[in-house]
């Protein structure tokens, strides 16, 4: 009997040393019903987020996420809507250009979440590129274009393609003029949309230069965002010649002056806010406002308050007082009044800064130097008191902007 009580005792003390050991083992939570998550961004080139600055095309993008449910998700990396990667972690390069990124979890139930960045690659400093800016990039079959940049003497052929490696070829032509810093060149028929630019050289080498969109049709670019009533108002495109009408509310405007690039006219009496601005051209069609919001026929314009003193842009370096409101303009500044800077952050500066002063401005400012994009409202804003009025009275009457990394768009008051 003591050996069975024995046997028994061992019996149990072995079922609990398994029971333990079922207990050890991890439980596995992951369900392919669950919503997908992306738990954790992490960079291996240090930067900790989703905004990438790859200093040449030879340098890859490579980055890791982390999501749930690892075993039921797949991740998908999208440049511009292209899809270039599926998986957790992603070491590619990509030819030089902008490119807005969308980072994409979707689970095999089709549950998704994503997250957005951009990545931008940089030219050598021997490679052709466009630094045309956003306006310039906006062309017109036909019709002789004039893009700036660097090495574009290098340029042999403009090829456009439909997508960021230049592999679907939609057209490619010959510069008609170039030099170090500028080229001409005539685009074939092309349909309206947006295309991948490449140059190609002599020897075949295909470089990149970011988008470039092409219209068939009138396009209002610039200008239209607002206005002053009863003063000149310049709207500015391409393809604007047969302009023969702009729609402010319920007035039409048929008193206008009309270039291939602009339309101006007298501002119509308006109150101040928000109105519906279109346009039309000759033979009835829509003028397209270029938007951030994309290409329309009818957009929002405002009425403002506020009169302005100074148009650019120009942008800032420590080495040029490129800025100067003169003294005339700011005999119309009462005291009392607050003066606007509208300004860009240029996204390859080093430091900002911006300082308010006068063409004397080794001497002393209207506003201290302001460091750091990032801490500036926008429009900056400020007051334009007695001690102001002096102090720019006392120096000359003039007003300066001086500062780097920033480009000043207007100055304006009221």
């Amino acid at each position: 009997m003591k050996a069975k009580y024995i046997l028994l005792l061992a019996a149990m003390a072995f079922g609990f040393v398994l029971t333990g050991c079922k207990e050890d083992v991890p439980y596995d939570t992951q369900s392919p019903d669950d919503q997908p998550l992306i738990l954790r961004p992490y960079n291996e080139s240090g930067t900790g987020s989703f905004t990438y600055d790859l200093a040449n095309p030879d340098m890859p993008l490579y980055d890791s996420v982390t999501v749930t449910p690892s075993r039921y998700t797949t991740v998908n990396w999208y440049l511009d809507g292209e899809l270039i990667f599926s998986g957790t972690k992603i070491n590619m390069c990509f030819p030089v250009g902008h490119y807005a990124l969308l980072i994409e979890a979707v689970t095999e139930m089709g549950k998704r979440t994503e997250r957005t960045g951009s990545v931008t690659v940089h030219p050598y400093d021997t490679d052709p590129y466009s630094t045309t800016p956003a306006g310039g990039r906006h062309v017109v079959p036909g019709v002789e274009m004039t893009m700036e940049g660097q090495n574009l003497t290098k340029v042999k052929t403009i090829v456009l393609a439909d997508d960021l490696y230049g592999e679907d070829e939609v057209c490619r032509t010959e510069p008609t003029y170039q030099e170090d810093g500028l080229l001409t060149y005539i685009l074939p028929d092309v349909v309206d949309g947006e295309y991948y630019l490449f140059f190609l050289d002599a020897e075949g080498n295909l470089y990149g230069s970011e988008l470039i969109q092409v219209h068939n049709g009138a396009v209002a670019l610039d200008g239209f965002a607002e206005f002053v009533p009863g003063e000149e108002w310049v709207i500015t495109g391409v393809s604007l010649e047969n302009v023969a009408s702009v729609k402010v509310d319920e007035t039409v405007i048929t008193d206008l002056t009309v270039t291939s690039t602009s339309v101006t006219l007298v501002a119509p009496a308006a109150e101040v806010g928000e109105h519906t601005l279109s346009m039309l051209n000759k033979d009835g069609s829509n003028v397209l406002f270029v938007t951030s919001a994309g290409t329309m026929a009818e957009v929002k314009t405002v009425v403002s308050a506020e009169t302005t003193l100074w148009t650019g842009p120009v942008a800032l370096a420590w080495d040029a007082d490129a800025i100067k409101v003169t003294s005339e303009e700011m005999a119309q500044v009462a005291v009392g009044s607050t003066i606007y800077i509208y300004f860009e952050v240029q996204g390859d500066a080093e430091y900002w800064a911006l300082r308010v002063t006068t063409p004397w401005w080794d001497v002393n400012d209207l506003v201290p130097q302001i460091d750091g994009a990032n801490t500036l409202p926008n429009p900056y804003g400020f007051e334009y008191t007695d001690a102001c009025k002096n102090f720019v009275d006392n120096c000359g009457g003039a007003m300066s902007v001086v500062g780097n990394g920033l480009t000043i768009i207007k100055i304006t008051y009221k």
